[in-house]
């Protein structure tokens, strides 16, 4: 974007979920060196699991406000808020094209006026890992989240959509960050209700889903979590 339209044209935004790995934090200040300006730093001052508290709800891959209420409504209303509507760049690339559809037919019903891109899907693709273009390109070491095989870097790898095998891979490197979503997720449970038989995952038996705690996956998979990597 930079390359086509010139720094000045283009604003960068960044949602601070507050549960971030400090990591991405070295990784945004690295990359702000390369591209200086502006960087628009948002935070709604809750975390993920604050917005669940307050939804009463143990969040899921079918159900996580965090993304709307921490990043995509507080987006919606900075760029409505500009004199003008600006074209709205994703990140999306080509192996994430199943979700194309469904990011623009959200915007069109939530701001219809606004166009919304993808770079990544400019031609000529760019078909090397991009952790390879942070490095080999830029000279930027990307977050440690991927060095250490975790499929994204969201949320310090909490991300309340994963499934088993982020879990696993989230109490093999960072047990506390495990034991903390695995006692609000019991303390959640105990409140009763709708959420006293939820849960953060969930596994598939005979095509029907059953939740499964992080106790449970404690229990059931991390002495074999070797098998899972």
């Amino acid at each position: 974007m930079i390359q086509r339209y010139g720094r000045e044209l283009v604003l960068l935004w960044f949602a601070d979920t507050l549960y971030e790995d400090e990591d991405l934090y070295r990784f945004l200040h690295d990359c702000m060196q390369r591209w200086r300006g502006i960087l628009y730093w948002y935070t709604d001052g809750r975390t993920p699991l604050e917005v669940a508290a307050q939804k009463k709800l143990i969040p899921c891959n079918l159900a996580a406000p965090c993304s709307y209420e921490l990043k995509v409504k507080p987006f919606r209303q900075f760029i409505q808020a500009m004199p003008g509507l600006p074209v709205v760049y994703i990140g999306l690339d080509r192996w994430e094209k199943r979700r194309l559809a469904s990011v623009k037919q959200s915007y069109a019903q939530a701001i219809p006026a606004a166009v919304v891109d993808y770079p990544l899907l400019w031609e000529p693709y760019e078909v090397r890992p991009l952790v390879d273009v942070c490095r080999q390109d830029w000279g930027i070491e990307p977050p440690r989240l991927y060095a250490l095989g975790f499929s994204h870097n969201n949320c310090g790898g909490r991300c309340v959509r994963q499934g088993i095998r982020e879990w696993v891979r989230l109490g093999t490197h960072f047990p506390e960050r495990y034991q903390a979503c695995e006692e609000w997720e019991q303390a959640q449970r105990a409140q009763g209700g709708a959420r006293a038989n939820r849960s953060f995952c969930a596994i598939q038996r005979q095509k029907q889903k059953f939740p499964l705690t992080l106790v449970d996956i404690r229990a059931q998979y991390f002495h074999d979590h070797e098998t899972l990597f």
